[in-house]
């Protein structure tokens, strides 16, 4: 498949006038808790969100920060990432056509999980358990989409289950962990994660404006990541820029780093990229 570099600037999205009639085709979105048991003594828990509808594909939502939704058996949120971009996009991202599975960290590390955990054969392999379930419940492909930390989650499960049938369809990274700081703050990156051996679509979306030191929207940043993804022919960059002005820390949700007030445009790129692959 054809390499894609492109820069896309996106505006926020406003009401359209078929939007309702849109949005009524689609249904109404259901929420379900799902518990999986992934290593004896361990379960992994997400929400999964449908609209009823037919899914064309599924999405496993992998947070930032500690990555520790601490989720209930009836659903509710227990931590601060309810906020988080994808976390708080869930619907968004069920009303354009796909099974969504908001991932929690795993039950032994509902106190957060660090770039070490992230980047694990385990975590992989608790992945995979997560993956397996998602397809037998939804019966189309699996993409995982991670966002600030979770991008170290997303390029891991890509490149140690790339090449087996327990792997993901494809990889989203958004604000995608680039760089390290003098302080530690960054911790780890991407690079770490043996990209070269992802050989399924990868799509990198990045804010141009982006003020975490960990996670740098500028292109030779974002050209920097397509090159070391040299294990797939199906890798894009799309840069974005806009939205709200930051209520947060820069590197916090509500802020440029979390596609505050875009995140509409940015779910429908993502949601457009993943169905034309």
């Amino acid at each position: 498949m054809r390499i894609s570099l492109s820069a896309t600037l996106i505006a926020p999205l406003f009401a359209l006038p078929l939007a309702c009639s849109a949005l009524a085709q689609q249904g109404t979105p259901r929420t379900e808790v799902v518990t999986v048991a992934v290593r004896p003594g361990a379960t992994m828990r997400y929400l999964g969100v449908t609209t009823g509808v037919p899914p064309k594909a599924a999405v496993i939502l992998l947070a930032g920060g500690n990555g520790a939704l601490r989720l209930d058996t009836g659903g509710a949120i227990g931590s601060d990432l309810g906020l988080n971009f994808l976390v708080r996009s869930r619907v968004q991202f069920a009303r354009e056509g796909f099974y969504v599975a908001t991932l929690d960290a795993a039950s032994d590390h509902q106190k957060g999980m660090n770039g070490q955990i992230r980047l694990s054969q385990q975590y992989a392999d608790d992945l995979a358990k997560v993956i397996a379930d998602v397809k037998k419940r939804a019966r189309v492909p699996v993409w995982v989409i991670g966002t600030s930390a979770g991008t170290l989650s997303a390029a891991n499960v890509g490149a140690r289950l790339s090449r087996g049938d327990a792997g993901p369809q494809g990889v989203v990274l958004t604000s995608a962990m680039t760089s390290l700081d003098a302080t530690g703050h960054c911790g780890k990156s991407v690079y770490d994660a043996g990209l070269a051996s992802i050989n399924v679509p990868v799509l990198v979306v990045s804010h141009r404006e982006d003020g975490c030191q960990c996670s740098p929207g500028t292109p030779a940043a974002g050209s920097k990541l397509i090159a070391a993804l040299s294990g797939t022919r199906a890798k894009e960059l799309k840069i974005v820029t806009g939205g709200n002005p930051p209520v947060s820390a820069a590197c916090d949700a509500r802020a440029q780093h979390g596609f505050f007030g875009l995140e509409a445009s940015v779910v429908k790129t993502i949601a457009d990229w993943i169905k034309n692959h």
